[in-house]
């Protein structure tokens, strides 16, 4: 799986603004460093113009061999351009659109600790038929993992479960659209864990939150056509700092993956509060 960490910038391209960028640093790889390349699709966007972040990590995850990855965003991720990679020397990598460092990756570490009962998947259903922002529109109402009217979105939308409402769950039923030869790509699956582990307490009262951290590993890749539940508890809160942890099952319970998630509640609330006017 991986870690994100986006930073304040992100809060600029939540609302549609161009986050500020010193160009004044120079920190554009040598080409002799470049190990491949990164392209975000434009579908896969969480804000509006940028990429959703679990889309993002996956793909530049895949260039750290190690089965768990930590992948660190440091600004929004443009979609549709080319990202070049370079390697970090010390088992990791660098990514870069031009002089601006976007993103860096490392092997990473899940941490231990017990497991609530994983829902079903009809319970999950009910949590993102309980999701209590369907018919608002916001600064995620588009992603293309938790938008509720996404015709081309995944509905990945998380819910309290029913009797539990400190748990978070949303239904993922596996489409081609973000699969090959059949089965979730990798990007898919962690971006199926990005939304679903968003704090409980911060969606019950419409709190906007940036994902702080996110760590995690996948186990298998589904297929086409699968039903898996996601859900998410909260560890601790400190605070504006939530810290949670989401795992996505498959019908017979077995886990497909897992991650660890920090996310952090904005200062201006009043201005980035999670509720916008009725569609």
């Amino acid at each position: 799986m991986s870690e994100l960490i986006l930073s304040t910038h992100e809060s600029a391209a939540l609302f549609g603004r161009p986050a500020a960028t010193d160009l004044r640093r120079d920190t554009a790889p040598h080409r002799a460093g470049i190990v491949g390349t990164v392209r975000i699709d434009p579908r896969h966007n969480g804000p509006r113009r940028s990429a959703n972040g679990g889309f993002a990590a996956g793909a530049i995850a895949r260039h750290v061999d190690e089965d768990a990855v930590t992948v660190r965003l440091h600004r929004p991720v443009p979609l549709g351009r080319p990202l070049h990679v370079s390697s970090d020397g010390a088992y990791g990598c660098l990514v870069h659109h031009g002089r601006r460092l976007i993103a860096e990756a490392r092997p990473g570490r899940l941490r231990e600790g017990p497991v609530p009962v994983a829902p079903s998947f009809d319970e999950a259903l009910a949590a993102r038929d309980a999701h209590p922002l369907t018919a608002m529109r916001h600064a995620l109402s588009d992603c293309v993992v938790c938008g509720p009217h996404r015709r081309d979105g995944m509905h990945v939308t998380p819910g309290p479960v029913p009797g539990r409402p400190h748990l978070l769950a949303a239904p993922w039923l596996v489409d081609s659209r973000d699969s090959i030869a059949g089965t979730a790509t990798l990007p898919a699956v962690w971006a199926a864990m990005d939304c679903p582990s968003y704090p409980a307490e911060a969606l019950r009262d419409r709190e906007l939150c940036l994902l702080g951290t996110m760590t995690g590993q996948v186990e298998r890749r589904p297929r086409v056509g699968e039903r898996i539940a996601v859900y998410s508890w909260t560890r601790e809160r400190r605070g504006r700092r939530f810290e949670t942890s989401v795992a996505a099952v498959d019908e017979r319970g077995a886990l497909i993956a897992r991650a660890d998630t920090t996310w952090i509640a904005l200062r201006r609330q009043a201005v980035a509060r999670l509720a916008g006017r009725l569609r």
